[in-house]
């Protein structure tokens, strides 16, 4: 594990300083004419490579620890943008700039080679008629101001590569900032056909994806609990990814989840993420926290009247397994033929088949909403890489059987830049239709 994390640092580390060279060699070049630009750019460059690398550089070194972890938030967002944007730049600069450069250096040898005794005839015959007009040339010049150094059109589009990458993720980070601030909470109608009368209006608290780590601290996310335990439902449940994936964020995890608060219970499951780098750690310290983990297991929830079955399954991405799961989670507890069943499930691919199982509700998450959706108004939208993704990306679906899905956009963030899928807390009220 640590030869593999070693390899893919260095990795990172060779992109990183090939854009550097990449860009530091162009300016050079192009910005000749402009020595005071091309040193301050020069050093600008500079300056942005030390922000990348110190913390890549930590994360090599053992004992120094990685900045990020108690740097200030915008360079974390920096950080994670970067590293995602970086790759995509000089992998597209690769697709399109080597076949460019070799198109050029192709066309410019053949020209050179079909050319030869044509250029020869021009050459002279440009040398001739320059001499003849020698004279007025001169008398022109004379009569005109000398014009300064310009750049061409090949420099400036080099100069606006190399400008763009810092500058979109600057950007990008102001708006990842701004967008941390934002937290959704309403509350949302959820059909269920047939539903008992005396579970109508009955409320569920519903979180997903919290990611707690470095980019969801401790401080965001007891502000996330605290709203979610103001909604005062009779039923809170999480569905997954409630860890980030580093381990040692486990403590707050444990605090923070184990201080929501319903009269019914909290109860969760278990998404891909909390699974990354111990997922036997983090069932154990989850159960011996007494929080209410589901894993392929089923509790009953008294509600006064019909009981509710909550079923929990393991993050899975073949529906083959979820069906299993479902199943043996099922029929680890038995309950009154009148029970309602809910399954929590982090992946909402398992709806197919918890339609299959007959089981009304699925409450799911993991998609994030799409993260970055582009949209005209609050209605229209206009791209949503989430629908290339998944089946289902977010809200309410119906099957033909009639059963419900509701699926959450998440509560926090494993990547700081949200776009027309704000971070969400969601009171469900049941409806019967």
């Amino acid at each position: 594990m640590h030869s593999f994390f070693f390899i893919v640092v260095t990795i990172v580390l060779g992109i990183n300083l090939s854009w550097y060279a990449l860009s530091d060699g162009w300016v050079r070049h192009d910005l000749v004419n402009y020595p005071r630009a091309r040193a301050w750019v020069r050093r600008a460059l500079i300056i942005w490579m030390l922000v990348i690398f110190l913390p890549l550089i930590g994360m090599l070194i053992p004992g120094l620890g990685n900045p990020l972890e108690y740097g200030p938030w915008l360079w974390l967002a920096a950080f994670y943008l970067w590293m995602g944007a970086i790759f995509f730049w000089m992998l597209g600069m690769a697709l399109v700039g080597i076949p460019v450069w070799s198109g050029s250096k192709l066309l410019k040898w053949w020209q050179n080679r079909r050319g030869k005794e044509v250029n020869k005839a021009n050459k002279a015959k440009n040398v001739k008629e320059a001499k003849a007009e020698a004279p007025s040339e001169a008398i022109s010049t004379t009569n005109t101001r000398k014009q300064g150094p310009t750049l061409t059109r090949r420099q400036l589009i080099r100069l606006g590569l190399v400008a763009t990458p810092p500058l979109l993720v600057t950007g990008a980070s102001g708006v990842a900032w701004w967008g941390k601030q934002q937290l959704n909470i309403y509350t949302q109608e959820l059909p269920v056909v047939g539903l008992a009368p005396d579970l109508e209006g009955l409320t569920i608290t519903h979180l997903s994806d919290i990611h707690i780590g470095m980019l969801t601290g401790r401080e965001r996310v007891e502000g996330i609990i605290e709203q979610a335990n103001n909604l005062k439902s009779d039923l809170t449940v999480v569905t997954g990814d409630i860890l980030d994936q580093d381990i040692g964020f486990l403590p707050d995890l444990l605090d923070t989840i184990g201080a929501l608060k319903a009269p019914m219970g909290v109860y969760l499951c278990i998404g891909n993420h909390d699974k990354i780098q111990d997922a036997n750690q983090w069932v154990t310290n989850v159960r011996k926290a007494g929080l209410n983990l589901l894993l392929d297991e089923a509790a009953m929830v008294d509600t006064g009247k019909t009981p509710l079955k909550l079923l929990g399954i393991d993050f899975s991405r073949d529906e083959r397994y979820d069906l299993v799961n479902i199943r043996k989670a099922d029929q680890s507890l038995s309950a009154p033929a009148n029970a309602l069943k809910i399954l929590l499930a982090h992946n909402p691919h398992a709806f197919d088949v918890a339609t299959e199982a007959e089981i009304p509700i699925t409450l799911a998450g993991h998609t994030h909403g799409g993260q970055i959706v582009l949209r005209l108004g609050k209605s229209f939208e206009i791209f949503n890489p989430g629908n290339y993704l998944f089946r289902y990306v977010d809200g309410i679906y119906r099957s033909n059987r009639g059963d419900t899905m509701f699926v959450h956009k998440g509560s926090g963030d494993w990547f700081p830049l949200r776009i027309g899928a704000p971070a969400e807390i969601v009171q469900l009220k049941l409806k019967g239709v």
